[in-house]
């Protein structure tokens, strides 16, 4: 039997959907309401570092480059590499 969850909530608006998915929260076993906000964390938080102390060496520079990475997308894969760290290594590499 095909899956009719898609086509419900197709039909219904949002709140009719709520309160008929609602009714049965209470007979949800325990187990799979913790993997799903398990798996709901894991899945939110897809932003992944690369390294946290925010050494970011030239040939790993080079090869985000080579992928067509911005700067802004290496900083928010370095956390701690500041804006003014990446401009100063970049002039110490010989790139800016």
């Amino acid at each position: 039997m095909a899956y009719r969850g898609a086509v419900i909530e197709q039909q219904w608006t949002p709140e009719e959907m709520a309160a008929y998915c609602k009714k049965f929260e209470a007979k949800r076993p325990a187990y799979v309401k913790e993997a799903e906000e398990r798996a709901g964390n894991r899945f939110s938080q897809r932003k992944r570092t690369v390294n946290s102390n925010g050494n970011l060496s030239k040939a790993q520079y080079m090869r985000f480059m080579e992928k067509g990475l911005s700067d802004e997308h290496i900083l928010a894969k370095y956390q701690d590499l500041t804006p003014e760290r990446l401009e100063m290594a970049k002039k110490r590499w010989g790139l800016a």
